[in-house]
């Protein structure tokens, strides 16, 4: 009697049951957004993910190689792990409340003291520059690569984060400093007197930052993009997305993310190795 093989197919339901982590690279001001969108991801797909948890970027490339995942990630660490030949998927990227009717984007804002109101950064010097990292798009890359006028800046301390320099620029610490714009927003709805603080210069916009796939899986990126994308189609959906001030998710490629790649090599002519 000739033997029967058996085989066994992965159903919708066995792929549910697999567990996505979700990791959270943006600041911690923006977690309880992502939190929600998550939430409501697992919901619509009937997919476990695990509620984002806030991570380091020395532990990117480590999670990028693993099991499939849910990144928030910046645009800079994304192209440049991605184009490093790591498996990273973008999927979508928020659009701003406040520019509700552009394509996603988000500007570096050059923050001052609240002793500059009313002043620009032309009208100024000697000023002590405070960054979170050289290797933050909207703390480093984004206005020195868009022409931060360097020769205004008698000094340069590194923060560490945006909350730090939000806080020095309160304190008196600081003179200057520029911020995520999204974050920004995020971080005003607990700290309304960062809200305040004097707009000095703008830079961007950059393309917003992506949520990204890793783990090499086309179907499950598929399916998540699509969810990402209709979020705002219903009234839990907007309620999530108003968590972090965001109308919508558009869909996002690879190409989307060229004009970081381009301002990363532009800053990388003045900034200190």
């Amino acid at each position: 009697m000739a033997s029967v093989r058996r085989f066994v197919f992965a159903t919708p339901r066995a792929a549910a049951a697999r567990t996505v982590r979700a990791h959270a690279f943006l600041g911690g001001a923006l977690l309880v957004y992502q939190r929600a969108v998550v939430t409501e991801l697992s919901r619509r797909l009937g997919l476990a993910i695990s509620a984002p948890a806030e991570a380091d970027l020395v532990d990117l490339e480590s999670i990028a190689a693993g099991e499939p995942g849910l990144l928030f990630l910046c645009g800079l660490p994304y192209v440049r792990t991605r184009d490093a030949g790591l498996t990273l998927e973008p999927l979508a990227a928020p659009v701003s409340i406040d520019y509700a009717d552009e394509s996603p984007g988000y500007h570096s804002l050059l923050l001052g003291s609240p002793r500059f109101g009313g002043a620009t950064i032309d009208q100024l010097t000697a000023l002590r520059l405070g960054i979170n990292s050289y290797d933050s798009m909207s703390g480093w890359v984004l206005p020195a690569g868009e022409g931060m006028p360097l020769d205004r800046f008698l000094s340069t301390t590194i923060t560490g984060t945006h909350r730090r320099s939000l806080a020095s620029l309160l304190a008196g610490e600081l003179d200057a400093a520029p911020i995520d714009s999204m974050l920004l927003a995020c971080e005003a709805i607990t700290t309304p007197a960062f809200a305040e603080l004097p707009a000095l210069a703008a830079y961007g916009p950059s393309p917003s930052p992506p949520v990204v796939l890793v783990g090499d899986d086309p179907e499950l990126a598929q399916r998540l993009r699509q969810a990402l994308t209709s979020l705002h189609e219903d009234s839990s959906g907007r309620a999530a997305l108003a968590l972090g001030c965001m109308a919508r998710f558009d869909a996002m490629h690879d190409g989307d993310y060229d004009w970081i790649r381009e301002c990363d090599r532009r800053a990388a002519t003045c900034t200190p190795s």
